[in-house]
């Protein structure tokens, strides 16, 4: 789908009165682009350089000359070969008398001179030419042989032409595959016994019989053709290197005398003429042919040479037609694709010169030099694709492909046809040289440049019909001679209006480029009647390229430099019905390099709209002004939203236009989950076309088929520009033909869908499109989670809304059915029944209602819609909650509907009919499990029910309800809390069961439960109440008393013996076992029992002093050791990533042992700094409970070395501050007591160490719990057991605890 366009040509003049020549040979320097030829000077041949200085006077030197002592008149006698020497910056001519010489360019710098005769073949040399890394180089002597040589021109070997053998390669057949076994298709079964009889086969009538060489492209391998004169036939062989004959060309009838071996080393080139047609053939290097296509001459002519370009892709025929008698010369550029030939370019000089010598360049695969006997011609080609560039709706998409004298026409919006197929053709009278689109008509006109300096006119009006029909030809204009002179070729067409055309061509005189203004008057018929006026603007630059863009009416030039200037039209201006125009000096922007495909976009701002080129060199790089965007770009294109562009990672990316674009550089290859903006592709795809206003994108493949895609980038950006102009139909339609998520029609804009959503239903209408609507929605955001806006100030993105997701489902569906019930309930049952089943939870009540609403006014229509709720719903679902309804008539219809079988529903229907209506209903709340409704059923069903009530009541635990219900009656409310105490107390919630036995009015158990759960005060109160005796008070009182003292509430335990048992010693002794002594000493005065102070109190405080210290020696020394070993921990774990990463790690102790699939990430993530943890959680999610408590003992074992360790330090030194914290208290009541009894010593002993641990505690707080180790990546492992990340900081209580007077 690509075609070749000529982006420059620079012309050198060679003309001199003694220069005739009809044949040369040329050779150009790779580093600077000068070319060397040889020509006649008067009796001497002449090496001339022309170099390439694109200045106003070319610059044409004469380096030296040579003798041509009569030897011939032909130049190309004269001169075998000629080729400039990289290496040695010098030039090797091979002479037809056998001489070698070098021309060395660089001898000024030296002392050598300037030509060196090297060498001498006495028997002359018929053909020369080197190996493409100028290491060898072979010649064809006059005796027939094959001379081959080093570069420094030592003999290598030598070996005769003309051989029987075929050589060391050639194919051995063993009957597999021969020609007899195959299918011959029209030809039938005869075919298979024809035999080839070579013995008639002739040369060529054409042919010059000079041999010819062509090595391969790696230099491995070289070619031969000769004329054989053992078998009358020209014969292509191949040798290797070492100059073996490898094989030899089977026998070929007229086969001619051209040679070329493609550089990428598949195909041999040559020629075949017969009478009817005139073929070039393709070998193989085993010999065997491989392939043809025929010239599309229909006059006499001859190929004079065939070249292949650097990059295998273009064979470049030069060929000489015979018109009345004249010689005219041509270049024809073939390129091949899809296998179809097609003639992409026809070079043709001026009538007045002929072409002498033709070349590729050796290293920029799309310049082609030639000479004539007048000029030097340099032409730089690209690939462009020749499409309609008009954003328009209307514009077909329409691609065109140049095939010599055909067209080939395919618009995308109408069809895609595969090439080389086509949708229409256009036959010309002349091979097609450019296309250009015009903006008329929708950008669907267009207008050809051909070779023969004709511009044919086109008009398409009939694209879109079906079916569609052919373009229309408005007329041609013929652009001749300018000012007198040649103009020069026109290379390039603008046809920007349907009046107004621009050329690009060369000055007559050859000096820069010229361009010219054509208007153009249409008769009342729509026909060209003629050219009104015709005005060229001199330029004093060389331009690549014409650029019109007719969306924002912007026309621009290249120059070579990489400048892009503005072509200014002056539509006021006329003189004598020309507008006027001139290219304007500003520069637009100056490219960072040469860019042969160039663009224009405009952008929006809040002040101005800005004019941005985009540009794509050669190297792949993609600017947006001096920006580079990109620098791996293959191919790119300009969509109405987007730029879209191919990059060498095979993806294609599309880039907002809407963002800033100036500061965007693409430089992430990773795609991101849900990312719209790129999409992979196949490797090597093109850009072809991406339709405007449409979603599908062209591409090419490397091989030539096309593909057709849908991006999310352009089916999104088109769903959002539908849903901004509330066309919901159209929307609707894309998301469901190109699988987008439906619930975008919401989260695009909720605010505007709630307000419009009548217009949504009217413009749906259908219902399948409204359920499958309502059965998408979730409760989720797809504007957040799966279609994030993309770029900056997007006018594709989402509003900004903070609407709540959680109840989105229900919001829609509420909105949707209230429009639906207010149209026709009918019509539109079924999504008003998906409306309801879609809520969350499902409002299955409310569309069974509705039904059985609908069943007694149209039963047909209600069983349908049961139906189609079945399809949604579970039956037995449906059927329980018609059942919950109680309408046996609906569960019926429910449970015919979904083929239910009778056998199980019908005897349970059958029994519950048979229940009075209460008990009825809760027999089915009770099936339904429905256990409170199902309570509140039988309560009304009748006091005979009510003992049924207290059993249920148990069986399911319906206390809370129960309460409720039986509020009102006071013997059932006593009956119910009773057994809620007993239930209660079997709980062993003793607290709330003694309160349910106050309600019931059942003390005694109420007292029981207040023993069992330790409420002395509650239990006494409700003894007195019930007159308890003395012996029942004290014995109480004991019971309780030990009951609390299990439960080390000493205190009260000592009050309940001391109010009720009156017995103070043993008051005393509880209060010792609390180290309640200053309560104690209170007592003992109290009740004059001093001597148990003595005998108690004071052994005790003694005692209570004695474990506080070891206590408090015991924290000192844990604080002590714990905190040095967490420094030394952390000292080694920030080290450990430069010593040893992976030591002490046990989460790759076990590498040898992972499987195949298991993740790594876990063992390694703490050393890739990664901030995910992504497969942290997913790796961990997979453990086994077994896995899970394992780890949990490790970590609480705390193995010294295991990293679990400084997560179990941090644990423990937090519960030794809040014992510190709790000890404080203590400690007061111990120091009050010693100080009280005169033991000074003792409390200020152990004053001193607390406050010495108090101090360590203060001191190392924020070190112990301030972990550096929280910035430092860890693995998996360690991030579920380090608690650092878990243990909080503990909070140090400041009591006053110190006694001052010690």
């Amino acid at each position: 789908m690509k075609s070749l366009t000529l982006l420059s040509q620079f012309t050198a003049s060679l003309s001199s009165s003694d220069l005739k020549l009809k044949r040369t040979q040329h050779t150009v320097n790779p580093e600077n682009g000068s070319i060397y030829f040889v020509r006649f000077s008067e009796s001497n041949v002449e090496l001339v350089q022309c170099s390439l200085v694109q200045t106003q006077n070319s610059d044409v030197s004469s380096i030296t000359f040579f003798p041509n002592d009569g030897f011939s008149n032909d130049l190309d006698e004269i001169v075998k070969g000629i080729k400039f020497l990289v290496d040695i910056q010098s030039i090797c001519i091979a002479f037809g008398n056998g001489d070698i010489v070098l021309v060395h360019l660089d001898s000024a710098k030296g002392c050598e001179e300037m030509v060196e005769v090297v060498g001498y073949i006495e028997s002359r040399i018929k053909c020369v030419e080197w190996s493409p890394d100028e290491e060898l180089v072979i010649f064809v002597t006059g005796n027939d042989t094959i001379l081959e040589m080093t570069k420094d021109f030592d003999v290598i070997t030598e070996f005769p032409v003309n051989v029987e053998e075929l050589g060391e390669a050639v194919s051995i057949s063993v009957g597999w595959g021969k020609k007899e076994t195959q299918f011959h298709g029209s030809e039938g079964k005869t075919a298979a016994q024809k035999v080839v009889d070579t013995t008639n086969f002739t040369l060529s009538e054409d042919d010059d019989f000079r041999p010819r060489v062509s090595w391969c492209g790696d230099g491995s391998m070289f070619c031969c053709s000769v004329v054989d004169t053992n078998k009358g036939l020209r014969v292509i062989r191949v040798y290797n290197r070492e100059g073996i004959l490898q094989s030899t060309s089977e026998p070929v009838d007229k086969l001619g005398h051209v040679l070329s071996w493609r550089p990428a080393g598949n195909l041999i080139a040559s020629n075949k003429k017969s009478s009817d047609k005139h073929e070039i053939c393709f070998f193989e290097k085993n010999g065997l042919r491989h392939g043809e296509f025929s010239l599309r001459e229909i006059k006499d002519h001859k190929i004079v040479e065939i070249l292949w370009n650097c990059d295998s892709t273009i064979l470049a025929v030069w060929l000489e037609r015979e018109i009345s008698n004249e010689i005219l010369s041509c270049v024809q550029l073939w390129y091949m694709n899809n296998y179809h030939w097609y003639l992409k370019q026809e070079i043709l000089p001026s009538s007045t010169e002929s072409i002498t010598s033709v070349s590729w360049d050796p290293e920029v695969a799309l310049i082609l030099h030639y000479t004539t006997n007048s000029n030097y011609y340099r032409l730089e080609f690209s690939w462009d694709v020749l499409f309609a560039n008009t954003i328009s709706a209307s514009n077909a998409a329409t691609v065109a492909v140049i095939d010599g004298c055909l067209i080939y026409l395919t618009p995308f919006r109408i069809m895609n046809v595969p090439p080389p197929m086509f949708a229409f053709s256009i036959q010309l009278d002349s091979p097609a040289v450019h296309v250009s689109f015009s903006p008329n008509n929708g950008g669907n006109d267009f207008a050809v440049l051909q070779a023969n300096q004709e511009i044919s006119f086109f008009e398409w009006l009939g694209v879109a019909d079906t079916p569609p029909k052919a373009p229309k030809l408005l007329g041609a204009v013929h652009m001749g001679k300018i000012e007198g002179l040649y103009r020069g070729s026109i290379r390039q067409i603008a046809w920007i209006n349907k009046t107004m055309l621009f050329c690009l061509h060369c000055h007559p005189n050859n000096q820069y480029d010229d361009i010219t203004q054509i208007i153009l008057e249409f008769d009342d018929n729509g026909q060209i009647q003629k050219k009104i006026s015709e005005t060229t603007v001199h330029l004093t630059n060389y331009l690549r390229r014409l650029y019109y863009n007719p969306t924002y009416d912007t026309f621009l030039c290249e120059v070579n430099d990489g400048s892009i200037h503005r072509v200014i039209i002056d539509h006021n201006d006329l003189n004598e019905d020309a507008e006027r125009f001139f290219v304007s000096n500003t520069l637009i922007v100056s490219l960072p390099e040469v860019c042969n495909w160039i663009g224009t976009i405009q952008i929006e701002s809040e002040k101005k709209k800005e004019t941005f080129v985009i540009g794509l060199s050669e190297h792949n790089k993609l600017y947006v002004n001096e920006n580079l965007i990109a620098a791996d770009c293959t191919s790119f294109f300009i969509h109405n939203d987007f730029i879209i562009f191919t990059t060498l990672s095979h993806v294609v990316r599309f880039l907002p236009l809407h963002a800033n674009l100036l500061d965007l550089k693409v430089l992430d290859n990773v795609i991101q989950p849900y990312d719209e903006t790129v999409r992979r592709v196949e490797r090597g795809s093109k850009i072809i076309f991406a339709a405007y206003y449409d979603v599908f994108l062209v591409l090419q493949m490397p091989r030539g088929n096309l593909e057709t895609i849908y991006p999310r980038a352009l089916v999104l950006s088109s769903v959002r520009d539908f849903l901004n102009k509330f066309d919901y139909l159209s929307a609707y339609k894309t998301c469901r033909k190109h699988r987008i998520d439906l619930n975008i029609l919401y989260d695009h804009n909720p605010d505007s869908f709630l307000k419009n959503v009548q217009s949504f239903v009217t413009q749906i209408e259908k219902v399948d499109y409204l359920n499958l609507f309502l059965s998408s929605l979730r409760n989720e955001d797809v504007m957040i989670t799966m279609y994030p806006p993309i770029g900056n100030g997007s006018k594709s993105s989402s509003p900004s809304s903070s609407h709540d997701v959680s109840t989105k489902v229900n919001t829609v569906c509420d909105a949707v059915r209230t429009v639906l019930k207010s149209m026709d309930t009918k019509i539109y049952l079924q999504s008003i029944i998906t409306s309801y089943v879609r809520k969350t939870p499902p409002d299955l009540e409310s569309a069974l209602n509705l039904l059985a609403k609908l069943k007694d006014q149209d039963m047909d229509l209600a069983e349908d819609a049961i139906k189609f709720a079945i399809f949604l719903v579970d039956a037995d679902r449906l059927f329980d909650v018609a059942l919950g309804l109680y309408d046996f008539g609906l569960v019926l219809m429910v449970a015919q509907q979904s083929q239910k079988d009778p056998r199980e529903y019908l005897p349970f229907l059958t029994e519950l009919e048979s229940y009075p209506k209460y008990y009825q209903q809760f027999k089915i709340d009770d099936h339904l499990c429905r256990y409170e409704k199902a309570l509140k059923n039988l309560s009304l069903a009748g006091d005979e029910y009510f003992d049924d009530c207290l059993k249920y009541i148990r069986e399911h635990g319906l206390y809370h309800s129960a309460t409720s219900i039986f509020a009102n009656n006071n013997e059932k409310y006593k009956s119910v809390m009773t057994i809620y105490g007993d239930y209660l107390f079997t709980e062993s919630n003793f607290k709330e069961a003694g309160l349910a036995y106050i309600l019931a009015g059942d003390k005694p158990k109420a007292l029981d439960s207040y023993k069992n759960c330790g409420s002395w005060r509650e239990a006494f109160a409700i003894a007195q109440e019930l007159n308890s005796s003395s012996d029942s008070l004290f014995n109480l009182a004991q019971s309780l008393a030990e009951i609390l003292s299990d439960k080390r509430q000493y205190q009260e335990a000592a009050q309940i013996i001391l109010d009720y048992t009156k017995q103070p010693e043993e008051s005393i002794i509880l209060l010792n076992k609390g180290r309640h002594w200053t309560e104690s000493i209170r007592i003992s005065h109290m009740y004059n029992r001093t001597d148990l102070i003595e005998t108690n109190i004071k052994p005790n405080v003694i005692e209570g002093h004695t474990q506080l210290l070891q206590d408090v020696n015991s924290m000192l020394d844990q604080l002590n050791q714990q905190t040095n070993r967490l420094k030394e921990i952390r000292a080694n774990k920030a080290n450990q990533l430069i010593s040893d990463p992976y030591q002490n790690d046990e989460s790759i102790e076990n590498v040898d042992t992972f499987s195949d699939t298991s993740s790594m990430a876990s063992g390694f993530t703490r050393y890739t700094m990664s901030n995910t943890q992504l497969s942290m959680h997913s790796t961990r999610s997979g453990k086994s409970a077994k896995s899970r408590r394992r780890q949990e003992r490790k970590k609480a074992r705390g193995k010294k070395g295991s990293i679990y360790e400084e997560g179990y330090l941090l644990d423990s030194l937090k519960r030794l501050i809040e014992r510190f914290n709790t000890t404080q208290v203590e400690i007061l009541n111990i120091l009050n007591c010693l100080v009280t009894f005169g033991y000074i010593k003792r409390a200020q002993q152990i004053q001193v160490l607390f406050s010495e641990l108090e101090e360590r505690i203060k001191n190392s707080l924020d070190e112990i719990f301030d972990t550096p180790t929280n910035n430092l990546p860890v693995t998996e492992t360690e991030l579920e057991s380090d608690e650092t990340r878990k243990v909080e900081k503990p909070i140090l209580v400041q009591l006053n605890w110190k006694l001052q007077i010690i």
